[in-house]
């Protein structure tokens, strides 16, 4: 038993204190100082996470086995959590905004500014690389899904389509997968700039987290968020241990990607139901309670997968 509490003690403090802290600095900035998270969201989102995939997808290696694996275990995942939490909302008798809400809630996964530091302090640069793939992965189909489902019975299918298409973090796919055809990849001090850039994407991410949660009240549609809370945090991690199971992932990729399907909530999905009033108080809640959840099953997820 000494050993087990040693042991989640220095998960604690060599992986999860860094993440407090920035997250704890966003949350007292954003109380004390009169800072707006949407700008600064901004800057992430359009500059600082294309820089970081750009140059991930140019230096990292990947195995394409595993890679392929990976991508296969995140559809299978999406699909499963996706179908499960479209069943509760039938069951449960949710409908109209909330309903949306809670599929959205459930598939779009803070991976990113809350995932991927994560994976890198727990599994260093090879557990970054995975990280970045599953992250890229939920971005773009969980993030196209989630932007339908929120303007379903406002506008068409095509919306979402065009709307993923312009996304920055497609582009710096695009622009990744042509520069490695051809060859073309910037060297030098160009390539130091777009790296100390994408590097930069990190703890900003973290501290927008703590921003984010800030101005958060968990207190509106408290029973639909301790459901939500629940699919997310207990049982969307056990799915997830199946799956990576039975796709084939092992050792460094097997725990990323138990642990990028079990991150709380993204901040990201506040924003896309916000956008188009598709219960937004219920997603705000969603993504402060399952923060804080996290803060207790990740801990217990890592000492088992480390």
């Amino acid at each position: 038993m000494p050993a087990v509490i040693q042991e989640l003690g220095a998960i604690l403090l060599q992986v999860l204190l860094p993440i407090i802290l920035l997250a704890g600095a966003g949350f007292v900035l954003r109380r004390r100082v009169d800072v707006s998270p949407r700008a600064i969201s901004r800057v992430v989102y359009y500059v600082l996470t294309p820089c970081l995939i750009y140059t991930s997808l140019l230096t990292f290696s990947f195995d394409p086995e595993i890679t392929s694996r990976s991508l296969l275990f995140a559809a299978v995942q999406m699909i499963i959590v996706g179908g499960l939490a479209y069943f509760l909302t039938r069951r449960w008798g949710y409908s109209g905004g909330l309903a949306s809400a809670f599929i959205i809630t459930t598939i779009l996964l803070n991976n990113g500014n809350y995932g991927l530091p994560l994976n890198l302090f727990a599994f260093g640069e090879t557990g970054l690389a995975y990280a970045l793939l599953l992250f890229m992965f939920n971005a773009v189909f969980a993030g196209a899904v989630s932007i339908y489902l929120a303007i379903s019975g406002q506008d068409n299918g095509m919306a979402a389509i065009k709307r993923t298409l312009k996304q920055p973090i497609i582009w710096a796919i695009v622009l990744a997968g042509v520069s490695r055809a051809t060859h073309l990849i910037p060297t030098g001090s160009l390539m130091e700039m777009l790296q100390m850039t994408g590097q930069a994407a990190i703890p900003v991410f973290l501290i927008v987290l703590g921003m984010s949660l800030a101005q958060t009240d968990v207190r509106a549609n408290l029973a639909p968020v301790l459901r939500l809370t629940t699919l997310r945090m207990i049982i969307s991690p056990l799915i997830a241990l199946a799956v990576a199971s039975v796709v084939g992932l092992s050792g460094v990729a097997y725990s990323v990607a138990v642990m990028q399907a079990s991150m709380p909530t993204a901040v990201n999905s506040i924003v896309i139901t916000n956008e188009f009033e598709t219960a937004p108080d219920f997603t705000a809640g969603v993504v402060l309670m399952t923060t804080l959840v996290s803060l207790v099953t990740l801990p217990i997820l890592l000492f088992f997968l480390r």
